[in-house]
């Protein structure tokens, strides 16, 4: 029969035991495998520079998967907000700053018009839709632009800087058009070579409840009842004859007819085959609340088109139709909802506008956001408000010094100087040149101490001698943009540049 001291004793060392096999295994779910997240991480981020490249490489080089198998040069680095002497001798040496487009994202570019904004614009879709010597690209995406001006008329008219694009062998550009104005689009479009311009034209089985909610702003409910009661379609003409079976208002009625028409002139006679490239929808008889509505559906036409080929969406000009009006915020609303979920859906997403008011939303979701040269102090306030490397002046090596009576003064701007330092740097910048705000961006390497593995702690197998070996090597560490910002130059176009400025001679 054992003593009861003897049972005793057994106790703490069982229960010593437990604890440490407890702890192992905690240790383990919470520890992350360098390498791995490394590599995770530099997939995902949208702007990375030729060391963080080469970091890449040598991940593949040790079995991991390849960050970057599809990519792009995107601008030489002309400055960073907080840069050493160190980091400059880094960018006078390798300036290089690349667009990773096998990762989702989205861009929001702005600027006054003739800073080089549709230029940037059109060096993304390159870099995203044709094989050059600017890019590494296996698997080419397909993309959709939106265009309208409102200024397009029978005497002439401005193509969409997109279509210069064609001028790459191996790109097929589109143009799809209001029917009411195919004929002037026709002749703008004309001095483009391997440009093919269509009527657009929506089929009836693409209409659905909610598109045409969109459209008439008003709800189905007694259509949407029968359809999924009988497991049937939407069926326009059926929906046309209730709506004039209704007792409306003349004042009612009229504005309704006009909506149906403009949709009646949108749709195909027949079933036919096709995909977009260049939605532009200028046109004297297109509003610009008509043109946002036709976005629309086209987008979520586009992108529900299953495939295994990358998506980027672009919107040109987005300040010409992008207003106060419930189609536009509609339009936004999508947008906003594919930006989200990029992801889980591929898509790549570029805005090109005037103006960053336009959507305040899309600025805070944007992943990358590229400001070329403005001087309105009410554009500057909008990015204050919702640009994290706006309002958050960089963090210093050393934050406080002493001022010389005991006291520690503050090294940081406030966020007021921080935004009239960047609005004089916006005014002053020249042509083609930016200020690139992206937080996940990863644009260096910094070396740092290799942390003990999660065994270490707690298995005492170790000698002095590998924990002074492990705890001095040093292992490669992402440096992020986070809040600071890069002055940066965009490189030269590969294929044909439309957007040159026409001067007075």
């Amino acid at each position: 029969m054992s003593s009861p001291s003897s049972s005793n004793s057994a106790s703490p060392l069982s229960s010593v035991s437990s604890e440490d096999s407890t702890l192992i295994n905690h240790l383990a779910l919470l520890s992350l495998d360098g390498s791995n997240e490394d590599a995770e991480e530099l997939a995902a981020t949208p702007i990375f520079t030729q060391p963080v490249f080469e970091h890449g490489s040598s991940l593949k080089a040790s079995g991991k998967a390849e960050p970057f198998a599809q990519f792009g040069l995107l601008a030489g680095i002309i400055e960073g907000s907080n840069a050493t002497s160190d980091d400059a001798k880094v960018i006078a040496k390798d300036p290089r700053l690349f667009f990773n487009t096998t990762a989702p994202s989205s861009v929001f570019i702005c600027g006054s018009q003739g800073s080089g904004k549709s230029h940037t614009l059109s060096c993304l879709l390159e870099n995203c839709l044709t094989r050059s010597k600017a890019n590494v690209l296996p698997h080419p995406l397909t993309g959709i632009v939106f265009h309208y001006d409102p200024w397009v008329s029978a005497s002439g008219g401005s193509p969409c800087e997109a279509a210069y694009l064609a001028s790459a062998e191996d790109i097929s550009v589109r143009v799809l058009c209001a029917p009411t104005n195919i004929r002037d689009i026709k002749s703008i479009y004309s001095k483009l070579p391997n440009v093919s311009v269509e009527e657009l034209r929506i089929n009836q089985s693409d209409l659905n409840t909610k598109r045409m909610m969109d459209l008439m702003a008003r709800i189905l409910r007694e259509l949407r009842t029968e359809e999924q009661s009988n497991g049937t379609t939407f069926n326009y003409r059926e929906f046309k004859r209730r709506l004039m079976d209704e007792t409306l208002a003349v004042g009612q009625l009229q504005p309704l007819t006009q909506r149906l028409e403009t949709l009646e002139s949108f749709m195909v006679k027949e079933q036919v085959a096709g995909q977009l490239t260049i939605v532009d929808l200028s046109c004297p008889c297109v509003t610009e609340e008509t043109a946002c509505s036709l976005f629309n559906i086209c987008l979520e036409l586009f992108i529900q088109h299953k495939s295994s080929v990358g998506l980027v969406v672009a919107l040109d000009e987005a300040h010409k139709y992008m207003t106060d009006t419930v189609e536009s915020e509609l339009l936004t609303a999508r947008l906003l909802e594919n930006i989200r979920v990029q992801r889980h859906v591929g898509i790549r997403v570029i805005i090109s506008t005037q103006e960053p008011t336009i959507s305040p939303k899309l600025l805070d979701l944007c992943s990358v956001t590229i400001v070329h040269r403005f001087t309105s102090p009410d554009w500057m306030q909008s990015l204050r408000q919702h640009l994290a490397g706006a309002s958050i002046a960089p963090v210093a090596t050393d934050e406080v010094i002493g001022n010389g009576y005991g006291m520690m003064a503050n090294l940081r701007p406030s966020s007021k100087e921080l935004a009239e330092e960047l609005f004089h740097k916006i005014v002053a910048l020249r042509r083609g040149e930016a200020l690139l705000f992206c937080p996940s961006a990863i644009i260096g390497l910094r070396a740092a101490p290799i942390k003990l593995e999660k065994e270490s702690s707690v298995i005492d197998n170790w000698t002095d001698e590998d924990v002074e070996n492990v705890g001095g090597r040093a292992y490669p560490q992402l440096i992020k943009l986070s809040h600071g910002h890069l002055r940066i130059q965009v490189r030269k176009r590969i294929t044909q540049d439309g957007g040159r400025s026409i001067l007075a001679t």
